[in-house]
C-alpha cells in the first residue's frame, strides 16, 4: 500500500456519484492522472448510509413488502432480501468514529492521511480531527480539504427543520453541535493539520459565509465562481479550479513528506554529533561564547537539511552562498578595523544575515529561513582553511590537531 492515504467523504444524501462529473469521470480518476499523485497516494472513498427517509429499511417496510408479494399482481416482484442490513442515519460523531475505525483497520500501513469532505462529509472529517487532538492519536491526519462544508449550519436544514433525520438536526444553523465543532476548531487552531477551504459562490445550500470556520486566514480559502453545491465536487476536467486546488494541495503534501524523509536521512541527527566538526573547532579555538557556538551548531544542522532538500537547485544555492559569504567578508573587515572579539564577529554576522533574510538574501528555495542562511556561513567554515575563520590569527594547525585527535 502507498504511504499517503487520501479519503473522500461525501455529504448528506451523497454517495459515489458525489464525485463523478457528467462525463462519468470521478474526482479520483482525474487526480490519479497526475503521475506523482498516482505514484504516492492511495485514494479511497468512505461511503456511509445517509437518506432523508429510512422507511424502506424499517420493520414496517419489510412486513408490507412480504404481504404484497402474496398478491397476484406483485408475485413477479423479486424476493425482499431478508439478509439486508437495517441501516439508520447516524450522528456526525458516530460517523467520525466509523471513519477512524475504517482507516485504522483497513489502511494501517498509511503513514499519513488526507481527508477531503464535501458538505456534511467535511463535518465528519472535522470531528475526527478534533477527536484525534482531544484523545489518543490513532491515525496521522496531515491534511484537510473542506469542500462546500456547512461550518455554521446549512440553509437547506432550515427548510427541513421538522424532519426527524439525525443529520439535518445537526446541520441546522446555530445548532449546538455544529457550533461546538466550530468553537473547538478555533480553540485548537495551532494544532490542526494543514487545511484548505473551497467555497462555491453560487451554492444554493451552503451559503458562502457559512462555508468557512471562524478566524481562518484568507490564504487558505478559495472562493470558486460559477460553482454550486453539487458542481464543486465534480470537476469537469483538469482545468477546473476545484481540481487544481485539490491537486496542488496533494502535491504539497507529497513534497512535505519527501522533505521529512530527507531530514531523517541527514548525516547529523543531533547537535552533540557536531562537536568534532571543523566549523565547531574553529569557533572554540577562537573563544567564541558557548551560546553562540550552540546557535551556530543548530543553524548548521538546519542548513544541512535544507541543502539535501534543494540539492537539485545548485545554481540558486551557489548564488545564496556567495551572498552569505559577502556579508561575512564585509563584517570580517570591520572586525579587524574595530578590534572586536570573535564573539562580536559571530553575533554581528548572524544578526545581519537575519536582517537581510527578505532583502539581499531573498531566495526562491524551499524550506529556508534566516536560520538556514546563518548555517550556510558555518558550512563554508567547515574545512581546514582560512576561507571562513573567526579570528585573524586562527591557528589552522591547532584546528587540524583537534580535528584528528
Amino acid at each position: 500500500m502507498k504511504k499517503i492515504l487520501v479519503v473522500f467523504i461525501h455529504g448528506l444524501k451523497g454517495g459515489d456519484s458525489t464525485w463523478v462529473n457528467d462525463e462519468g469521470v470521478s474526482f479520483k480518476e482525474l487526480l490519479l492522472s497526475e503521475a506523482l499523485i498516482n505514484e504516492e497516494c492511495e485514494i479511497v472513498e468512505y461511503d456511509y448510509f445517509t437518506q432523508i427517509t429510512e422507511f424502506m429499511n424499517g420493520f414496517i417496510a419489510k412486513q408490507t413488502h412480504a404481504f404484497m408479494r402474496k398478491l397476484p399482481l406483485f408475485k413477479r416482484l423479486g424476493r425482499y432480501k431478508k439478509t439486508k442490513k437495517n441501516q439508520r442515519n447516524k450522528s456526525i460523531s458516530d460517523l467520525s468514529k466509523g471513519l477512524e475505525s475504517t482507516i485504522r483497520a483497513r489502511y494501517k500501513e498509511a503513514e499519513s492521511v488526507i481527508l477531503i469532505g464535501h458538505s456534511m462529509g467535511g463535518l465528519v472529517a472535522k470531528r475526527l480531527i478534533l477527536e484525534q487532538i482531544e484523545t489518543a492519536k490513532t491515525i496521522n491526519v496531515t491534511g484537510y480539504l473542506s469542500i462546500a462544508v456547512p461550518h455554521k449550519g446549512s440553509l437547506e436544514s432550515l427548510f427541513l427543520q421538522f424532519s426527524s433525520n439525525e443529520h439535518l438536526k445537526e446541520l441546522m444553523p446555530l445548532n449546538k453541535q455544529t457550533l461546538e465543532l466550530d468553537e473547538k476548531w478555533e480553540q485548537y487552531k495551532s494544532r490542526l493539520p494543514k487545511s484548505t477551504y473551497l467555497i462555491a459562490l453560487d451554492d444554493e445550500v451552503v451559503k458562502p459565509h457559512t462555508a468557512k470556520p471562524n478566524n481562518i486566514s484568507n490564504e487558505n480559502i478559495f472562493s470558486l465562481d460559477k460553482e454550486d453545491h453539487t458542481s464543486i465536487s465534480k470537476p469537469e476536467d483538469s482545468n477546473a479550479l476545484s481540481y487544481i486546488v485539490v491537486r496542488d494541495f496533494l502535491l504539497d503534501q507529497i513534497q512535505s513528506k519527501k522533505n521529512s524523509v530527507e531530514k531523517s536521512n541527514v548525516r547529523f541527527q543531533n547537535l552533540s554529533q557536531l562537536d568534532k566538526e571543523v566549523f565547531v573547532i574553529k569557533l572554540l579555538v577562537s573563544d567564541v561564547e558557548k551560546s553562540l557556538v550552540d546557535s551556530s551548531k543548530s543553524a548548521f544542522l538546519n542548513a544541512e537539511i535544507m541543502c539535501r532538500i534543494n540539492r537539485s537547485e545548485q545554481e540558486e544555492l551557489s548564488s545564496l552562498y556567495d551572498r552569505v559569504k559577502f556579508i561575512y567578508s564585509q563584517n570580517f573587515y570591520k572586525y579587524k578595523k574595530e578590534s572586536k572579539d570573535s564573539s562580536d564577529l559571530v553575533y554581528d554576522i548572524h544578526k545581519e544575515i537575519k536582517e537581510s533574510d527578505d532583502s539581499s538574501l531573498k531566495t526562491s528555495l524551499s524550506d529556508i529561513s534566516f536560520l538556514e542562511k546563518i548555517g550556510m556561513i558555518h558550512q563554508l567554515a567547515d574545512s581546514i582553511d582560512d576561507n571562513v575563520v573567526w579570528n585573524e590569527n586562527t591557528n589552522l594547525d591547532k584546528v587540524r590537531e583537534v580535528y584528528e585527535s
